[in-house]
């Protein structure tokens, strides 16, 4: 069986026809996407690389499109740099970004303002970035209800880690979710937005990892930070919204409490087979906190 974290002979042949002679070739530790990264050393310049190889032919379209129609609306060092795809590896080579993933940076709360302040206004560029065609218009607007679709197989595999009444309250969420139609569209990141920043002490925080961007209704890439860090800290939320520009309509609201909770039931579903009872500590907290908030 071939290891894994040895970049293949045609991989590293490719790699070096684009980038000319390697120095140095090194797996990267798992991110936020289920990618496998090396970072690669050329060897004229000591320039550093990224080549990652996305798991499905779907995640290396929506990447690659990102990285060529909308990431260049965010404006140079916001974002990695796309040098070259290659459909039959299902791979990209991207430059490397400077700094540490956001949540492995060690921020004081006024820090912490700050970076979200600034990654407000870098999502809102993304948000903003491209105009959908028809087809994505409609796919866009049926995602919530497959989200809600989704719920009913999640409560099953969540199994007894949730009361009857439980289920009762994630079934009003996933109904109350199927009526929401009037939500703002754009283009999303589609993966924890904390996960894919970095953070390198500059003027901005920097976006990376887009293998599930698309258009969407934009609240959808705000539930990994209620359902985590907006949690405790609501200081850091109104940074967030004040550099977005505007804070979210009754109706995205609603939404965002709803698909929190559906991410808790998926989380409790998930998190046996992960052996992570971390999770389903924090989804059993979750879905706690919403049904002692306003109903939906």
């Amino acid at each position: 069986m071939t290891d894994p974290k040895l970049l293949s002979a045609p991989l590293r042949a490719w790699a070096d026809n684009i980038l000319g002679p390697l120095a140095a070739v090194r797996p990267l530790p798992p991110g936020a996407a289920p990618t496998t990264v090396w970072c690669l050393v050329r060897g004229s310049d000591n320039a550093r690389f990224h080549l990652k190889t996305a798991p499905s032919a779907g995640a290396f379209t929506r990447e690659t499109f990102a990285y060529r129609h909308a990431v260049p609306a965010l404006g140079p060092g916001s974002a990695p740099r796309l040098v070259a795809t290659s459909a039959r590896h299902l791979a990209l080579i991207l430059t490397a970004l400077p700094g540490t993933p956001l949540p492995r940076a060690r921020l004081t709360e006024a820090a912490q303002k700050t970076v979200h302040w600034r990654a407000g206004m870098l999502v809102a560029e993304l948000h903003q970035a491209g105009r959908p065609t028809t087809a994505a218009r409609r796919e866009a607007s049926a995602l919530l209800s497959r989200l809600a679709d989704a719920s009913t197989r999640h409560i099953g595999a969540a199994g007894d880690q949730l009361s009857a009444e439980d289920r009762k309250f994630v079934m009003v969420l996933a109904d109350h979710l199927r009526v929401l139609d009037r939500l703002p569209l754009g283009f999303i990141h589609g993966r924890g937005i904390e996960a894919g920043l970095r953070w390198s002490g500059t003027s901005r925080p920097a976006l990376q990892d887009f293998d599930r961007s698309r258009f969407a209704p934009v609240v959808v890439d705000f539930v990994h930070l209620a359902y985590g860090l907006w949690a405790d800290r609501p200081r850091v939320r109104t940074a967030f919204f004040d550099g977005y520009g505007r804070t979210l309509g009754a109706e995205e609201r609603q939404a965002l409490h709803c698909l929190t909770g559906l991410h808790a039931v998926r989380s409790l579903a998930e998190g046996p087979a992960r052996a992570d009872r971390e999770t389903g500590e924090t989804a059993r907290t979750v879905l706690d906190r919403l049904r002692n908030e306003v109903s939906v």
